[in-house]
């Protein structure tokens, strides 16, 4: 998982860096609907740096040096302990997890909902969206991920006239109409994922801002200036009278801070209206980072391919498993004092993994066989980008270490004059 993070590392800073450093000049041409799905570019061009092109095959080697490995009824094999790099990623993994569930269960339980009649609202809501009142709510919001509710604070009408109420519930529908709440959930995997890149954070925060500029446009795309005038007065508003909330929902308030509540205003003012010529630049710069990084995510592949030909050799002595479960001596077979050996024939996958396992050869017959077979699947190997197929090991049961050196099952031939 680590490697796999790590590969992903350069073509993910590249797409952050990019529209991080266009956000301001797209913003300000193409308005904040283009920016928040230009956020797309990120999951797709991930996708298309680790999606092989047709023309490249991933290398397979085989032909592994017999590997021999002693079982007595009493040993225990060595595992190799996890390294310092990954008990740290998923500790900063879990810790961010952590901490977001535990304030949105938090917020969740001080809300204190009540049920609310759909038809007391100033417009009519979504029928798979179910309405409730809270006194703990500032602003309206959706909350859930299974099951959205639209949380509507107790004092709604009496801090918005009508016509506010209905634009900022149109907002809120936006966001349900959009299914935004998941897209957030995929952001937060991304974070959780990346926690330790500085420019994941700054994108999440972008990303969110520019969800909430993109549904004020939306809502008012085809609004009168009396409209947008009063949509500002609610920005206002809330900006003045509400706390920061919780990261899990989705509120006509979320990322309010003053400052940011000034650009959605100025955005709104702004009124930008989207150019041919505009949308064609974005399409083609768009079109060359995810081909530019598709292609040198496959010439990553491709040197690497290359690397692990020219290395074969040096390898074939040195692929050891770093976790590997032992078989157990089965009880009839020490009762009755029988040893032996069984060889395994077995690929290993990219990921390490153990793949069709084959008992090649067993000394005596079927009396070892299960149990290695059953052990050597869960053994598990060094990711790397070949798939290696064919491997030997010879898994020699004994009573003791003093016993004699097991003989090697693989079938040897001595040709002479």
């Amino acid at each position: 998982m680590i490697s796999l993070l790590f590969d992903l590392l350069v073509p993910l800073t590249l797409m952050l860096g990019v529209i991080l450093l266009s956000h301001k000049h797209i913003l300000k041409h193409c308005g904040a609907k283009v920016v928040y799905v230009l956020w797309a570019l990120v999951p797709l061009g991930l996708v298309t740096y680790l999606t092989p092109m047709p023309w490249h095959e991933i290398a397979q080697t085989s032909g592994f040096a017999i590997q021999h490995y002693l079982i007595t009824p009493s040993e225990k094999m060595t595992l190799l302990e996890p390294s310092l790099l990954l008990g740290g990623w998923l500790f900063g993994s879990l810790l961010v997890i952590s901490y977001w569930l535990i304030s949105h269960l938090r917020f969740s339980n001080r809300l204190q909902l009540k049920a609310l009649n759909s038809n007391d609202l100033p417009i009519k809501i979504p029928s798979q969206l179910n309405a409730y009142k809270s006194s703990m709510a500032y602003s309206p919001m959706l909350l859930g991920l299974i099951k959205q509710k639209l949380i509507i604070p107790a004092n709604f009408s009496d801090c918005f006239t009508h016509s506010q109420q209905k634009l900022i519930l149109e907002h809120e529908i936006c966001h349900f109409d959009r299914n935004d709440i998941y897209w957030n959930t995929i952001a937060l995997v991304f974070v959780a994922l990346f926690w330790f890149h500085p420019l994941v954070w700054l994108a999440y925060f972008k990303f969110r801002q520019d969800q909430e500029l993109s549904c004020d446009q939306i809502v008012l795309a085809r609004k009168q200036t009396a409209n947008r005038i009063e949509y500002s007065k609610a920005l206002l508003v809330v900006a003045e009278s509400a706390p920061s909330i919780a990261f899990a929902q989705l509120s006509f308030k979320k990322y309010g801070d003053k400052h940011m509540m000034f650009e959605r205003i100025k955005q709104i003012k702004a009124n930008t209206k989207v150019t041919k010529l505009a949308l064609v630049v974005i399409s083609t710069v768009s079109v060359s980072l995810l081909s530019g990084v598709s292609f040198a995510g496959n010439q990553s592949n491709v040197a690497a391919t290359e690397q692990a030909m020219k290395v074969q050799l040096k390898e074939v002595n040195h692929v050891k498993p770093v976790y590997r479960v032992e078989p157990k001596y089965p009880v009839s077979a020490a009762k009755e004092g029988v040893e032996g050996s069984v060889l395994l024939q077995f690929d290993i996958d990219r990921a390490g993994m153990v793949k069709n396992v084959e008992v090649v050869n067993a000394s005596p017959a079927y009396v070892f066989d299960n149990v290695a077979k059953t052990a050597l699947k869960q053994w598990q190997y060094e990711p790397s980008n070949n798939y290696h197929k064919s491997n030997l090991v010879q898994l020699d049961f004994a009573l003791s270490k003093d016993s004699a050196k097991p003989v090697s099952l693989i079938e040897q031939i001595k040709v002479t004059k």
